[in-house]
């Protein structure tokens, strides 16, 4: 297996760990459980960070996806981690299901 694949599992596994950890929780719910929203926070920086690691040649191949909106998401809760705006939060996770299958795709090439 090579490197930048163990990276893009480890990627899916935490959005798998965020989808479960979060189900079919409301938005209310979400921005109410302080622990939940801080421990996807962490998920989501995580999932930046790995993101960085990912070879230029693979993101190059691969532009449908937003390799840079999710890097630098993680900027802004490294950087600004007080400022973060739950509604923005909530709106990522939206679009979380579309990256695990974006990079389910890759993986499966």
């Amino acid at each position: 297996m090579l490197e930048y694949e163990v990276y893009l599992k480890e990627i899916v596994s935490m959005i798998e760990r965020i989808e479960n950890s979060i189900g079919n929780m409301d938005f209310e719910a979400f921005s109410n459980d302080i622990n939940l929203f801080d421990a996807t926070l962490m998920r989501l920086h995580f999932i930046g960070e790995t993101i960085k690691s990912i070879p230029y040649a693979i993101k190059k191949d691969y532009k449908n996806i937003k390799w840079r909106k999710h890097s630098r998401l993680r900027d802004i809760i490294s950087h600004k981690y007080s400022k973060v705006n739950k509604n923005i939060i909530w709106d990522v996770l939206q679009f979380l299901p579309e990256l695990k299958e974006q990079i389910k795709e890759i993986l499966n090439k």
